[in-house]
């Protein structure tokens, strides 16, 4: 579950005085150079250069990017008290930035502070998965389980070209928005300002999901092909929903400004205000060096397909250049830590799973809180560190915050936002901020009925939040009865929606708020027991008749 924090702003200058930059990172280098005594690091000096390392106008971020997308020199930043930062405050920005766990970068950049603790942890690891293989061979004969490798590869080629033509679907779009919304011959009666427009990119988008769900359902896949492809059509339909909505604001905005030029010259007075409107919608078309309808390519859309991102821009900014070696470190870390998650599967969770309807539900998800939490990281790594990393580099992605420290997370709504963060990113831009600023919008607005005080009595940010969770949760069910072709009575549905009333209890207990490593500890042990405790709720109804295994494909 995600709930967005939209915190992605241009940074205010109204920092406290104790926290003001007081000596830059270039002004201690050129003082360092000159000759000049080190200056001494205290505390405000540290928290200083931290910021000064973060500020993402800083000259460290305007280095990594494409030539064509730095800030010319001479531009400032707006002030956080003119009107066009305050129509800029809580919107969703890009900017440079490099994975904080990403220890193939820091080895890049010349620190090996983290050297250790990578080699000791895969060492660990290694030491482990061989100890646990020559048991299993002591067992069973044979040193690597071979059943779930046969039921993953088990019609690849099938899956493989379904996968290929499910993306290739996506393009659709293209020519959906030339011609509808920016062609020569767009219909008049489509006017993408029109609630019409909305409804029949929604048709379009239902019309895409039946498709390929419907698809997936005829392929008779067993379990493991189901969850991969009912995950990557989710994937892509959030692509494609980024895509349409985006393009649809920016054909308005170019239709309102057209509209503008018309006026503009009939009314001395009027000039002024439609000019500073004209300048505002020039830079909301054209906020680097692309410039909207051109943009509107099928290699401009391919480009978005490939970048790890779920939330559509015109343009994002860009490395330089490609590190082979970089992307092959990545190719081999993801081999490498899905055999680590194949052995796991295989000869630690599976045969648990095969014995629940034995020893029943309570043990079989204690046996498997360790073996389900190391899939759970092996997943975040194999995911965000690896393969999102890849693509970025080979893309030149430049903002490659995938994640923050969710491992210091002090509740589930913080854990939401920092776990996965495109996710969090497509649900802050396309379902958290339009019904905030819905709600407030008609909050004030005359009327009576249940809804109308509802309105009037909730904020508009718990509203935007519930919104938030109703759709995530809906996403994931229907996700789930996808890939597992039955229904269990909503149950991930109802777990995720119990979060919001544990998340205003959390906000609303001041002795708990003021706990942090208390709630820290109850977020990881929450975590580590009902993840495996929903798993096997969900393999008890669908994946483990007890009369088959899990690894057999007709038993599911």
């Amino acid at each position: 579950m995600f709930v967005p924090q939209v915190a992605d702003g241009p940074p205010s200058s109204h920092d406290s005085p104790r926290l003001r930059p007081q000596m830059t990172r270039r002004e201690i280098e050129a003082a360092l150079a000159s000759g000049s005594p080190p200056p001494v690091f205290t505390p405000s000096l540290r928290r200083s250069l931290r910021k000064d390392r973060q500020d993402p106008e800083s000259d460290s971020d305007q280095q990594l990017l494409h030539p064509r997308q730095r800030k010319p020199a001479g531009v400032q930043s707006l002030p956080a008290s003119t009107p066009e930062a305050e129509k800029h405050k809580g919107q969703l920005f890009f900017r440079p930035r490099t994975s904080i766990l990403d220890y193939t970068e820091l080895m890049y950049q010349g620190s090996d502070r983290i050297r250790g603790l990578v080699t000791c942890f895969w060492t660990v690891i290694g030491a482990y998965l061989v100890s646990l293989l020559l048991s299993h061979y002591e067992s069973n004969g044979e040193f690597l389980a071979s059943g779930l490798a046969s039921l993953i590869f088990s019609r690849a080629t099938d899956l493989v070209l379904s996968d290929l033509a499910l993306v290739l679907s996506t393009a659709f779009v293209v020519p959906f928005v030339r011609v509808l919304w920016i062609g020569r011959w767009q219909p008049r009666w489509l006017d993408p300002r029109h609630p019409r427009s909305m409804l029949f990119q929604a048709a379009a988008e239902i019309g895409w999901l039946v498709v390929w769900y419907t698809w997936q359902g005829t392929r008779g896949w067993p379990w493991s092909q189901r969850c991969f492809f009912s995950l990557h059509t989710a994937v892509n339909w959030m692509k494609v929903h980024s895509y349409l909505s985006t393009n649809r604001r920016l054909a308005c905005s170019l239709r309102t400004r057209d509209e503008l030029k018309e006026r503009q010259g009939s009314c001395k007075e009027e000039d002024e205000t439609i000019q500073t409107q004209i300048r505002d919608l020039d830079a909301e078309l054209c906020p680097y060096s692309a410039r909207f309808p051109e943009t509107q390519t099928l290699a401009n859309y391919a480009m978005f397909q490939l970048c790890p991102a779920l939330v559509y821009e015109i343009e994002y900014p860009r490395t330089s250049r490609i590190r082979w070696g970089y992307v092959a470190e990545k190719t081999a870390g993801t081999a490498g830590i899905f055999i680590v998650f194949y052995i796991v599967v295989a000869h630690l969770m599976i045969p648990h799973l095969e014995r629940m309807h034995e020893v029943g539900l309570l043990l079989t998800t204690v046996h498997l809180m360790g073996p389900m939490a190391t899939c759970w990281l092996l997943f975040f790594f194999i995911t965000f560190d690896s393969i999102a990393n890849g693509f970025a580099e080979l893309t030149c992605f430049a903002d490659r915050r995938f994640y923050d420290d969710w491992w210091n997370a002090r509740g589930l709504d913080d854990f939401s936002r920092k776990w996965n963060r495109p996710v969090h990113m497509f649900l802050a831009r396309h379902i958290y901020m339009p019904v905030r600023e819905l709600w407030k919008g008609r909050r004030d607005a005359a009327g009576r009925g249940l809804f109308r005080r509802m309105q009037k009595s909730m904020p508009p940010s718990v509203a935007a939040m519930a919104a938030t969770f109703f759709f995530s949760s809906i996403l994931h069910e229907v996700t789930i009865v996808v890939a597992c072709h039955r229904w269990n009575h909503g149950l991930f549905f109802f777990s995720q929606m119990m979060q919001i009333p544990l998340i205003l209890f959390t906000e609303r207990a001041a002795w708990f708020r003021e706990q942090q490593a208390l709630r820290n500890w109850s977020f990881w042990l929450a975590m580590v027991f009902f993840q495996p405790f929903l798993l096997c709720m969900y393999t008890y109804g669908a994946f483990v008749p007890k009369t088959s295994d899990v690894i057999d494909p007709s038993g599911m």
